[in-house]
This record gives structure tokens, C-alpha cells and sequence, in this order.
């Protein structure tokens, strides 16, 4: 009866283990509610081959936004915005919108791969901080993107300096502010009106990228260097740290802005 009792205990350790071991290698995470919002996740794999996007052409990307229940992102071509559902593990996209810009083939075939992929996603994974979206097998893995040191604080902008030795320098910096999150949305302050966008980095090459998305709609007062600064931002091109300050070059060497905390 003893030897009864001891098997059947055993048999109850070795199959918590093996439920503890399985769940750990299919990369279902202990705090599986809060794993995948809050990031920036680029696309590194989709329909089982690498993605290596064109020069010049930036990464998809996708964001999911828990509060709103929204997903947001880039699809290779055009920006999209739809709402997902989530239970755990399980993960479903709902109807995906997205901007209608036409790109050459390479590009274009690619963001076809990737809604395809978001349409059958059934569940998701995470292991060794990759993002896996699956049904019966992988559809598409991300890598997580951040900007190390720049995501967080509030910018100020202090002045842009053009290559034609133009300096603008804002009156108020605290009327001219942007702020970086880590899911890959910003937040922006441009004099009298608060604006909001999503950007996109690679690291590799310091590379970003910005796109104001929506605005509320006050009038400035004449003279507001409101449309200067966003025009700025949005022709964003590569960033770097120095002293603690913030500097983005703009698109085709025009010019660089700096910003402080």
C-alpha cells in the first residue's frame, strides 16, 4: 500500500513538471496579461522567410495599445490601425484599416504576407524575447525595438540648424516638446496645438523615422513656428545621443534639431 501511495505521489510531481517544462518551451509567459502591449515589435520573419525591407524603406512594425484595444503599425507600404482581442494567449485581429499608398512589388507583397499573417493569427507566443504569431504553426516572429536613452523623457526643442546656416530657435522651448514611447507611439507639443504620431528606429544605423498622425486644431498666433517644427520632425532621418541632448538629422542633409531635457 505504501509503494502505492509513493508511485502515485511521484506520479503527480512528474506530471506538474512536465506541464511546467512544456509550458516553458512553447513560451507562454507566467504574466502572459502583460507581455506583448507596451512595445514596439519589429517584423523579423513572416510566412516562414526573413524580412530584409529595401534601403531606405523602414521595418514593419506592429504596436498594441491595451487600454484602447487597438493595434497600430506599419505594414511595409502603408501605415494600418485596427482593434485585436486577446485572452491570455490567444489572440484575435479584428477588421485591419490601413492608408492607400501604392509601393513597388517587393514591398507591396510583403505587407500582403504580413495582413495575411495578422487575418489567421489565432494565438500568440513569446519566448527569448521574440514575438511568435501562430494558428497551427508560426505565421511571423518580431523582434522587440527601442530607442535605448531617448524613449521616455520629454524633449524640448532648443533650435535646428540648417546646412545653409539658417538657425531657428523657438522662443518657449516648453511650447515645443516631443515624447517617444516604448510602444512606438509619440506624443507632441507644437506651440498651441497637441499633436500624435508613431515612429519607427533601427537601430543598427540610428535610423527613425516619424509621421504626425492626428492634431488637435487651434489657430497659432502669426509668427508660430508650429509648422517649422512638425515639418521637422517629420523629415526625421537619423538620431544620436551627445552630452545628453538629442539630435535628429533631417532627410537629405538639410539640417540637424536638438533637443534637451
Amino acid at each position: 500500500m505504501k509503494n502505492q501511495v509513493f508511485l502515485f505521489a511521484w506520479a503527480i510531481v512528474l506530471s506538474a513538471f512536465w506541464a511546467s517544462y512544456n509550458e516553458t518551451e512553447a513560451g507562454v509567459p507566467p504574466t502572459a496579461a502583460e507581455s506583448i502591449e507596451g512595445i514596439q515589435w519589429q517584423l523579423a520573419e513572416v510566412s516562414g522567410g526573413a524580412v530584409s525591407p529595401p534601403g531606405g524603406v523602414q521595418t514593419p512594425f506592429v504596436s498594441f495599445d491595451a487600454a484602447r484595444k487597438q493595434v497600430t503599425g506599419f505594414a511595409g507600404c502603408n501605415n494600418f490601425f485596427g482593434s485585436y482581442e486577446r485572452d491570455g494567449t490567444s489572440l484575435k485581429f479584428g477588421p485591419i484599416g490601413s492608408t492607400r499608398m501604392s509601393c513597388p512589388d517587393l514591398q507591396m507583397n510583403l505587407e500582403t504576407e504580413f495582413f495575411m499573417a495578422l487575418e489567421k493569427t489565432r494565438a500568440w507566443r513569446l519566448k527569448d524575447d521574440v514575438l511568435q504569431l501562430h494558428d497551427s504553426e508560426v505565421l511571423a516572429r518580431f523582434s522587440k525595438e527601442r530607442i535605448d536613452g531617448v524613449t521616455g523623457p520629454i524633449w524640448q526643442w532648443m533650435q535646428t540648424l540648417y546646412n545653409d546656416d539658417r538657425k531657428v530657435v523657438p522662443p518657449d522651448s516648453n511650447n515645443f516638446t516631443v515624447q517617444f514611447r516604448e510602444d512606438g507611439t509619440l506624443t507632441v507639443k507644437a506651440d498651441c496645438n497637441q499633436k500624435g504620431g508613431i515612429y519607427s528606429v533601427t537601430d543598427e544605423e540610428y535610423r527613425i523615422s516619424i509621421e504626425i498622425t492626428h492634431s488637435t486644431m487651434a489657430a497659432c498666433p502669426e509668427g508660430s513656428l508650429e509648422d517649422e517644427f512638425v515639418r521637422g520632425l517629420s523629415a526625421a532621418s537619423i538620431y544620436f545621443l551627445k552630452d545628453g541632448d538629442l539630435y535628429i538629422d533631417l532627410q537629405f542633409d538639410s539640417g540637424t534639431m536638438r533637443f534637451s531635457k
